[in-house]
């Protein structure tokens, strides 16, 4: 194997990986014044009061002079006594103006820097002979940034946006744009797309808030001090939800499971799901794992292939894989191996082309189905509101850059940070004048129900960072070369 083959090999055993994450705003109330307590309301409209005296009522000043034609003044009514003046409302109470300090780093009186850590499709492209969907990430969010300062920014405040993008390949290259986004540009809170631990650099390290299109877990979440979130579902969520939906349609019964994960981050997912297939009865055989993927990629085929190896040996006779899902469909490939796979993992949705990349086979790839986190159809987010209003904004500062929506790639990159900035957007409004991590943290966290683009029902709470709450069946169709949903999306219940 030539060392331009090894590469290429290698990028596309790491974009999977990516792929198995990637899925690459808020109401108002008030209350109403209802005055001094202890004042008496108004009379009724129309209605009379007695006027207030000193003199009995049954001694009168004066008796009453009867004119002609009139009634006795005996069988007279009173004349209507003076009305009480009526008591003013209190007036509305002025809101309290929000004021704006120079709260934190990237945080002034006038502005708020958000990053941007993006993976770079055109230097894959360039490199790698791999596309992933080519646009201009930056202009997305210049148009984005420009369009919410014409609407007046976050309380007065202008956005201004800091895009810097990343390879995918260890982490060198996160960690430099980690670096040149919290020391260089000085943002406040850095929207991303890293992958495994590599945005921990941006919370644990730094202790700033990031908003990522996936990757929050028990773990992170813990090292993050409660600084991380995401538009995916969570990937503890996403994995317990699955499975639970695949124990109740009978997919699992009946068959000896073993479970299979790769970096020992995801061992966190293997222990999340086995009390619910042990309370179901389902036959686990055991865990199985070949280790983190490296860049050495003969070492990790051989890794893999004896894992494969081993667990039909064991007997195994179906696959639940809450890791990447290539690596393993690969290998049962290599071996020759025909055994069904269940797949948690997001990748199953992103209707992409890696099957072709990864040059799997029809046969194979029919044993497959996955129930994971709900990703919208290509119809679906094209009829989605904020979708269509992320798009005109785009379109109507880069007019002449069209965006290519025939290609599914491009089309869910660009939903994938819409979504994002929205969400970071909505939490940066409800943190109110004084922007720090912890009144980020606090605002994000009593955000409550939500829509974001391409995703109705989203919600934040204290005890849920990641804002999607769905999963979906997903199928393989050869005609498509992907998988495609099935039927509509599942809510899942919470997650630890």
């Amino acid at each position: 194997m030539t060392t331009a083959s090894r590469n290429r090999r290698a990028i596309r055993r790491w974009w999977g990986l990516l792929i198995a994450m990637a899925l690459v705003a808020a109401a108002c109330g008030g209350n109403d014044d209802d005055g001094d307590q202890g004042t008496a309301g108004p009379a009724a409209d129309g209605e009379q009061t007695a006027a207030p005296t000193e003199e009995p009522a049954e001694a009168p000043a004066e008796e009453p002079v009867e004119e002609p034609g009139e009634a006795p003044a005996a069988n007279s009514a009173p004349e209507p006594a003076e009305q009480v003046p009526e008591t003013p409302a209190a007036p509305t109470p002025t809101p309290t103006p929000v004021v704006l300090t120079a709260s934190y780093q990237g945080v002034t009186e006038t502005e708020i820097s958000i990053g941007v850590a993006a993976i770079d499709p055109i230097q894959i492209n360039e490199t790698f002979g791999i596309d992933i969907g080519i646009f201009s990430v930056e202009n997305l969010y210049t148009a984005m940034a420009e369009d919410l300062n014409q609407q007046g920014g976050i309380h007065g405040r202008n956005v201004v946006a800091h895009v810097a993008a990343f390879l995918p390949i260890e982490t060198t290259d996160s960690e430099r744009v980690c670096t040149e986004l919290l020391e260089d540009k000085k943002v406040f809170v850095v929207i991303g797309q890293f992958l495994e631990d590599n945005a921990l650099c941006i919370t644990e390290l730094y202790g700033h808030p990031y908003v990522g299109h996936f990757g929050e877990n028990a773990e992170r979440q813990a090292r993050s001090n409660g600084l991380f979130f995401a538009t995916e579902m969570k990937q503890t969520r996403q994995r317990v939800g699955g499975t639970a939906e695949m124990i109740r349609a009978g997919d699992l019964d009946g068959h000896n499971v073993g479970i299979y994960y790769e970096a020992s981050p995801d061992k966190e997912y293997v222990d999340a799901i086995r009390p619910l297939l042990e309370d179901a009865g389902i036959n686990v055989v055991g865990d199985y794992s070949p280790g983190s993927p490296t860049t050495d990629t003969v070492a990790n085929e051989q890794n893999t292939d004896n894992i494969s190896r081993r667990m039909e040996a064991d007997g195994v006779d179906l696959i639940l894989n809450v890791s990447n899902v290539f690596g393993i469909i690969n290998s049962v490939q290599r071996i020759g191996w025909d055994v069904p796979i269940a797949i948690t993992n997001g990748q199953a949705a992103d209707r992409l082309s890696i099957p072709d990349d990864q040059a799997i086979e029809d046969e194979v790839l029919a044993r497959t189905f996955a129930v994971t986190t709900n990703k919208p159809t290509r119809e679906e987010a094209l009829a989605d509101p904020g979708v269509q209003r992320c798009l005109a904004i785009y379109e109507e500062r880069f007019p002449d850059e069209p965006l290519d929506l025939s290609n599914d790639d491009v089309l869910n990159g660009v939903v994938n940070h819409c979504r994002a900035f929205a969400l970071a957007a909505a939490i940066l409004g409800a943190a109110g004048g004084d922007v720090t991590p912890e009144t980020f943290r606090a605002a994000a966290e009593g955000l409550g129900t939500f829509d974001l683009p391409a995703m109705a029902g989203a919600s934040l709470s204290p005890d849920k960072h990641s804002a999607g709450s769905l999963v979906r069946r997903y199928e393989y169709f050869p005609e498509a070369r992907t998988w495609l949903p099935v039927g509509e999306p599942i809510p899942t219940d919470p997650v630890e």
